[in-house]
């Protein structure tokens, strides 16, 4: 709220009346009369120390409420930066002969967890709440990507999520900003140790906390700067601050480590001193009577005259004014003593303007906790259990009788040499290292106590990329799947918290990025493309409609995503050699699963050979339009084509259809003709006959002649072909029978049977 303030450039008691700053801040600037010339602000008023009162004792209560998890946190993180001794137990070590050592088991399996988010960040995009605002809803895409990049967001992300994996929940805030060489909007990371919160809240995304706290050390000069009306109290919080150190009151060690550093030496050299003061900022919310929207774009918004969408959607209708009492947010800055500043909240959304990144939850109580809260007990197994048996490797035991050598410290000095020579009296006993092999039982339950935290965290070697007994490369993915599937719930927590962020960035957007504005922003390969919003073109007015944001992709899921990507990859083999285009049609799909560099160059050349089109478009880009374009072209052409081809078959298929109806008509000529002629012919036969009948003398004599002619009758031809028949027959039988009985000759002349060679030859034609 610190930039809010610099940003709106308020002077409280100084704001004119009626001004925006008047309408955001009302009770910052108003003042009660007192006397002829004088005034008291409202922020003294009994009402605003009544206000204070209660929102300092929300503040204290908290501190109490939540300060034995917040010390178990500072040990968590120190756990990880190698502080896992405490002073007190270095002292008694080194008393013993032992060395406190660290093997820092804990930090490997954080990295692992770290390092997973770092690779695969999420992606996101704006949907819009009508059709016709598909335009400006790809404009605020593009704006969030920039801000994102100008913000340097995902690195304030991994710094929020590294304090949600070590301790149990990180924090991003997003607001607005004083626009010098940044951007207005800007979205950040804050520190755990800052922030307190309604612990009684139960919802992760705090929608039912009435109040969060962040405090902040700042210098008298700067806090002067921005409440000038109230430079009284800061002075007097400041000598509070350096007459006691840090107030245990209003901070615990967690919150006061820092300062406490920057403090130190400041007493011997008072020229160098800083006058420094807590400042608490608290977002708060209280039942409040106001006119809402309902219905339209903007339904549950509070109302805004001033600002012309809500007026276009009270006048179209979509929308009606509805007063009634909601829990609006409002926010105060205050020292311990005193409050800085009152007012309600500057943003439309009425959320908290800072997010939790949370790991895992004590039912309990609802207090966070960490990944290293459950494995630092058997860390200190391993640390101990390491110091123990460097203890006894690096150190000689000794038994000996009584008398056994002539002076015990010439002989406590000789057996610490690596060369020693012992002379002993002879008759008495003496054993040197002695219980040495209690050093293997230790190291062997230090390496148990290794894999114990490997299975508790569920990051095991084989994601660590160890070598293990898993040898198949199906056992080390399923093993690599189980340790994903061990630690899914961590990042579904941040994929929460991506969601309700980017809501609020888009609702601060739409609401503070007015003016017009040209900005770049650059793909994987560093093209880049350059944007204009607020142009005065509909399609790019980016405040006068309302859209969603939705994060579009898992990439954190990197070893589960892997393996789908192989999975697809092998049915496309399958499907490659019974149905090609079924797998071309999926390979663009396929490609955009894979962890490759230019993976989206890749799918885009895909999909403009295959002509896919990309799934998630709302509308069709210049270069898929003009494809359509040409596809349409030649769809036409050739259905041209298909149709010249089908009229030309059909147009040959009707001459054959003709040229056969005339065959058969021909055919149907001939066959009349035949019939005419076998009529005509059985007539002149019966004539014949009849002349016959009428002189039978001349019949033989007409017979001898055509016989004479070479002419034969059917009867003739037919007892001809008869006669040739059995002739051929015969002959048949006759050449049969002299087969077999040569084959009957050549068997008994094989067999030596006598009189069988004498046999006659058939005779040919016999």
């Amino acid at each position: 709220m610190f930039d809010e303030i610099q940003s709106k450039g308020i002077e409280f008691g100084k704001v004119r009346r009626g001004s925006a700053e008047e309408r955001l801040y009302p009770d910052s600037t108003n003042m009660l009369p007192v006397g002829r010339n004088r005034a008291i602000s409202t922020l003294d008023s009994p009402q605003g120390v009544a206000l204070h009162r209660k929102l300092a004792g929300f503040y204290q209560r908290e501190l109490e409420r939540q300060a034995v998890n917040r010390a178990e946190m500072v040990e968590d993180e120190d756990f990880y930066d190698n502080e896992q001794f405490t002073p007190e137990d270095k002292t008694t070590l080194r008393e013993r002969g032992q060395e406190p050592l660290v093997y820092n088991v804990i930090s490997t399996t954080i990295n692992w967890i770290l390092g997973t988010e770092k690779r695969s960040r999420t992606d996101f995009r704006v949907l819009p709440r009508r059709k016709d605002a598909g335009k400006p809803a790809e404009r605020k895409t593009q704006i969030l990507k920039y801000l994102s990049d100008a913000n340097r967001t995902p690195f304030h992300v991994s710094r929020a999520f590294e304090d949600s994996t070590k301790v149990g929940i990180g924090w991003l805030e997003d607001g607005i900003q004083e626009e010098d060489d940044s951007e207005p909007v800007y979205s950040r990371y804050e520190s755990w140790r800052n922030m307190l919160w309604d612990s009684a809240c139960t919802e992760y995304d705090l929608s039912d906390a009435r109040y969060v706290f962040r405090t902040k050390w700042l210098d008298y000069d700067v806090g002067a700067s921005m409440f000038p009306d109230r430079r009284t109290h800061i002075q007097e919080a400041c000598r509070e601050a350096g007459a006691f150190g840090t107030d245990w009151m209003y901070g615990d060690e967690a919150m006061d480590s820092l300062e406490d550093a920057v403090a130190e030496g400041s007493l011997d050299n008072l020229a160098t001193s800083r006058d420094r003061f807590r400042a608490i900022e608290c977002w708060f919310r209280k039942p409040t009577n106001v006119r809402r929207l309902r219905g339209g774009d903007f339904r549950g918004e509070i109302y805004d005259e001033t600002f012309p969408a809500h007026v276009d959607e009270i006048e179209s209708g979509r929308a009606v004014i509805a007063e009634k009492v909601m829990m609006q947010m409002h926010v105060a800055i205050m020292t311990e003593g005193h409050l800085l500043y009152l007012g309600p909240s500057p943003y439309r959304h009425n959320r908290f303007p800072f997010t939790p990144i949370w790991c895992y939850r004590r039912g309990r109580d609802g207090m966070p906790y960490g990944m290293i809260r459950g494995m630092k007990g058997i860390q200190r197994d391993i640390n101990k259990r390491a110091s123990k048996a460097l203890a006894i490797l690096s150190s000689n035991k000794v038994i000996m009788d009584e008398g056994a050598v002539p002076d015990l410290d010439a002989f406590a000095e000789e057996v610490a040499r690596p060369d020693a020579i012992i002379v002993k009296k002879q008759g008495k006993e003496l054993d040197i290292n002695v219980d040495r092999d209690l050093a293997a039982g230790h190291v062997d339950l230090m390496s148990r106590s290794i894999t114990m935290i490997q299975q508790m965290s569920g990051v095991t070697d084989e994601n660590l990329g160890r070598r293990t007994n898993a040898s198949s490369g199906i056992a080390i993915g399923r093993r690599q799947e189980q340790g994903a599937m061990a630690t899914a719930g961590i990042f579904d927590n941040l994929r929460f918290a991506a969601q309700v962020r980017g809501e609020k960035q888009l609702s601060v957007v739409e609401q503070f990025m007015t003016e017009e504005k040209a900005f770049r922003i650059t793909n994987m390969r560093g093209s880049p493309e350059y944007v204009t919003v607020n142009d005065g073109l509909p399609e790019n007015d980016i405040i006068s409609t309302k859209a969603d944001f939705i994060i579009s992709e898992q990439d954190w899921r990197a070893s589960v995503r892997q393996a789908q990507v192989e999975e697809l990859l092998q049915l496309l083999s399958q499907l490659a050699p019974v149905n090609p285009q079924v797998a071309l049609v999926m390979l663009d799909l396929v490609v955009e699963g894979m962890d490759v560099p230019q993976r989206d160059e890749l799918v885009r050349r895909i999909r403009s050979i295959t002509g896919m089109r990309d799934p998630d478009a709302e509308e069709p880009t210049a270069e898929e339009i003009a494809r359509d374009q040409q596809q349409q072209a030649d769809k036409q052409r050739q259905d041209a084509m298909t149709d010249a081809t089908i009229a030309d078959k059909q147009a040959s298929a009707q001459q054959k259809a003709a040229q056969a109806q005339r065959l058969a008509v021909e055919a149907q000529k001939a066959q009349s003709a035949i019939a005419a002629g076998n009529l005509s012919a059985t007539k002149a036969a019966l004539e014949a006959a009849l002349q016959m009948l009428a002189a039978p003398a001349a019949v033989p004599v007409a017979d001898e002649l055509l016989h004479e002619s070479g002419f034969q009758s059917r009867s003739e031809q037919e007892e001809d072909a008869r006669i040739q028949g059995v002739m051929e027959g015969e002959a048949a039988a006759d050449q049969a029978v002299a087969q077999e009985e040569e084959m009957m000759r050549q068997q008994a002349a094989a067999a030596g049977e006598p009189g069988m060679e004498q046999l006659p030859a058939p005779m040919p034609g016999a």
